[in-house]
């Protein structure tokens, strides 16, 4: 089980840091309902505050907690939600631009957060046929 630990413990904490980031940058560009671009992605308040709230900040409270396969297992649940959003008419609901290079980041993490949460994991539990 080490190498599932370590690979969702590395998850949680880069995510975590790299998301909790993003959140607290997209406000030096947009802190109200309009969209603003940080660098390619389309952010406003709401979405900034879903990077730090749902993403980053819960990322560090797992590395720390030790709960982090937990955490990149849901991870890769909100991102694939996140996915098929970013394919709906934008901004999703009306108010959280999702689309444009949203979708492949979120599928890129997504695809990432479900390697740290299940496929590690099944490497390591295999029987041996020794």
């Amino acid at each position: 089980m080490t190498v599932n630990l370590s690979l969702s413990k590395s998850y949680a904490v880069v995510f975590g840091a790299v998301y909790t980031l993003v959140g607290i940058l997209g406000f030096f560009v947009s802190t109200t309902l309009a969209s603003a671009d940080l660098i390619v992605f389309p952010v406003n308040v709401l979405h900034n505050i879903a990077h730090l709230a749902l993403i980053g900040i819960p990322g560090l409270v797992a590395y720390f907690t030790g709960r982090t396969v937990g955490y990149a297992r849901v991870m890769a649940v909100l991102f694939a939600i996140l996915v098929v959003a970013g394919f709906l008419p934008q901004p999703f609901l009306g108010i959280i631009p999702l689309g444009g290079w949203d979708i492949a980041l979120h599928a890129l993490s997504g695809i990432a957060a479900a390697a740290a949460g299940w496929l590690a994991y099944g490497a390591v539990r295999r029987p041996s046929t020794v």
